[in-house]
């Protein structure tokens, strides 16, 4: 019988609070890091069980999964459940799609896989996916799939110091290896099991070590709690794990290190164990809690009051999960083939009640068509492109739309990043006669000098210089394109840099207008035009949830007036706006369509036009538009006239704000 360690119950429940505080927005930029912590508390307790019974003889593989079975199946399968079910009462059928296909994920241990893949720039923001947090106990359980066997096969024989050196070796070279494939993918080195492994085998390692003394044990639990406290104030979400994974890793594994006595300290950690014994349940119970109210409030952030009240729901639901659900379970006196099958077939249940609804399409008929028609950020995407054509000096296929492409008489290259897609419809409406083809892709001022790191693309830059560098050879071998229209998110691009990584003497703003600058002069040819078409009033968050309020039955809080936003949405994009005038000031064949200009005024933005919501999201405009409102949207833009005539004088395009 292994000894019980209230300090680790006690680590558990520093680590569960952590993550609370982080997903509660309490001011702990690292409070993610629990998860880390509870990964390294994991591999020492399974280890230490495992390598007892490899060491007497008494190892089951069987034994090992009807223990994990016990242990983790039935509060998981309550929270599943319980959750798609509220999801019918508060998703919007894509959100409930989502979230359905996740619970199946979840339910046999593989989410970290869903969500790596439906994680993104158009996808449903993940701080509103109820179930993302399960992806750690897919790391977990995928873990537990191999280690058991592996451990097993390198103890046959071994040596103390051999199992020592062989763990120590695979946690060195698990670590080098995350750090490699943090730069390659890291989205893959946060969700994936191979770069998360080394923390579990951390774990693990202490199984292997010897004790440590009263006193040296005091200095490593001070040292550790330290190591973690520091990462839970000065790790940030934004290159992790990487080298940041130290503080929370070796912070629990210097807490968790067997010692012959336990020092005070040690006593002080076991005071927590009350929560640490419901650290499990809450941990499954505070994310979707969240989530599921944010979405109730239409994805507002709750107030500090409201956040509170969530919390004090979420430890209610974990205190009752543990003494109905887990404590329960555990203590069940079945045979291991029983509880094997049991869990397998729980799994099962979820995964298909889940598949039902995502194969269903969220459940539609829950709410009006007019509705159905904003049911998820693809539906809302949707736009059919008439055509596709591939271009050899941009070596790709791209839609073209209007007049076909190798004849029109008139030709236009719509070029930029999602902001170019989200016009592509109006375009298409304003300019029929033409014949144009949609560049989707990089801002089009970004060059091998002037660019954008982005964390998640680590070849970003090397790609929109080369993309850029194609799109200006189509320019020079086609002269009968003859107008070049260029949009892009302007007011996030300040935040660019040049070559050597920094702004130097120029803002963001000087770097984006050098860059317009710079292509315009090397493609303009006589008789080409440039149109330079400004953003779209922004929302501060997701707009869907409010206007779709009233129209879709479901339980949702009303939303009230917000000053801040009709501000934000007249005041976003001014300084940008007031860049590209002045780009166009500079070149007499170049004009600006600014939409904050033509929707906004001193009460407000135009949203709603013959009766549909115009949005997709805070910045984009659906594509799924009915004709006669991107027609009546392409007008109050002025784009017909914008695109179709010879643009005046700089002068007159340079009109103050």
């Amino acid at each position: 019988m292994l000894k019980y360690r209230a300090d680790i119950d006690g680590l558990r429940a520093i680590a569960v609070l952590s993550v609370l505080a982080f997903h509660y927005n309490a001011a702990l930029p690292g409070g993610f890091t629990g998860v880390d912590v509870f990964f390294v508390i994991s591999g020492f307790l399974i280890t230490q069980q495992l390598a007892g019974e490899i060491a007497s003889g008494t190892f089951s593989i069987l034994n090992f999964y009807d223990r994990r079975i016990r242990r983790i199946v039935p509060a998981l399968a309550v929270v599943l459940l319980t959750t798609l079910w509220l999801g019918k009462f508060l998703l919007l059928p894509g959100d409930y799609k989502s979230m359905a296909a996740s619970a199946a994920y979840a339910a046999f241990g593989a989410s970290n896989f869903f969500f790596l893949s439906n994680t993104g720039y158009f996808d449903q923001s993940s701080d509103l996916m109820p179930l993302l947090h399960t992806w750690s106990l897919g790391v977990e359980e995928q873990f537990y799939l191999v280690w058991p066997l592996l451990l097993a096969l390198i103890a046959a024989g071994r040596k103390r110091i051999d199992l020592v050196a062989i763990v120590c070796t695979a946690v060195v070279i698990g670590f080098g290896a995350s750090l490699l494939w943090l730069d390659a993918d890291p989205k893959g080195a946060f969700y994936l099991v191979l770069p998360r492994a080394w923390e579990l085998a951390l774990g693990a390692l202490l199984v292997f070590l010897p004790p440590l003394s009263q006193r040296l044990g005091a200095v490593a639990i001070a040292t550790g709690l330290a190591l973690i406290g520091a990462g839970f104030i000065l790790v940030s979400a934004s290159a992790f794990p990487g080298t940041a994974a130290i503080y929370p890793c070796v912070g629990a594994a210097l807490v968790i290190w067997p010692r012959r006595d336990e020092p005070r300290l040690s006593h002080w950690l076991g005071k927590l164990r009350p929560i640490g014994l419901i650290s499990y349940s809450l941990y499954l119970w505070h994310w979707p809690v969240w989530v599921l109210f944010r979405h109730y409030i239409n994805n507002a952030e709750p107030s500090r009051l409201e956040a509170v009240v969530l919390a004090g729901i979420s430890i209610a639901l974990a205190v009752l999960s543990f003494r109905f659900v887990e404590k329960p379970f555990r203590q069940r006196r079945w045979s291991p083939t029983r509880t094997v099958q049991t869990g397998l077939a729980t799994g099962a249940a979820v995964f298909c009640f889940g598949m039902y609804v995502h194969s269903a399409d969220g459940l539609p008929e829950r709410i009006p068509p007019a509705v159905y028609a904003m049911r998820s950020l693809d539906a809302m995407w949707e736009w059919p492109c008439p055509a596709f054509k591939f271009q050899s000096q941009l070596n790709n296929t791209y839609c073209t739309f209007g007049q076909p492409w190798d004849t029109a008489k008139s030709k236009a290259l719509l070029w930029g990043d999602s902001h170019a897609q989200h016009f592509a419809p109006l375009v298409q409406t304003a300019i029929p006669d033409y014949g144009t083809l949609l560049f989707a892709s990089c801002p089009a001022m970004f060059n091998k000098h002037i660019y954008r790191k982005i964390a998640d693309l680590p070849n970003y830059p090397e790609q929109c210089a080369d993309q850029r560098q194609r799109a200006i050879n189509l320019l020079h071998d086609d002269p009968s394109i003859n107008l070049v229209i260029l949009a892009s998110s302007w007011a996030y691009l300040p935040a660019i840099t040049e070559q050597d990584g920094t702004l130097g003497n120029k803002s963001g703003i000087e770097l984006d207008a050098a860059g317009l600058d710079d292509l315009i002069q090397q493609t303009s040819i006589p008789g080409r035009r440039f149109v330079l078409i400004g953003m779209m009033p922004q929302f501060l968050r997701d707009p869907i949830p409010c206007a779709t309020l009233g129209l879709n039955g479901l339980l949702r809080r009303q939303c009230g007036p917000d000053q801040q936003l009709v501000h934000h949405m007249q005041t976003f994009s001014i300084d940008t706006d007031k860049m590209l005038r002045d780009v166009a000031a500079r070149h007499p064949h170049v004009s600006v369509v600014v939409p904050r200009e033509a929707l906004c005024d001193d009460k407000g933005c135009t949203t709603w036009l013959n009766g549909e919501f115009l949005y997709r999201d805070g910045g984009h405009i659906r594509r799924n538009l009915e004709p006669d409102t991107r027609r009546a949207l392409a007008d109050v833009l002025d784009l017909p006239r914008a695109l179709a005539e010879r643009p005046a004088r700089a002068e007159a395009s340079a009109a103050p704000d």
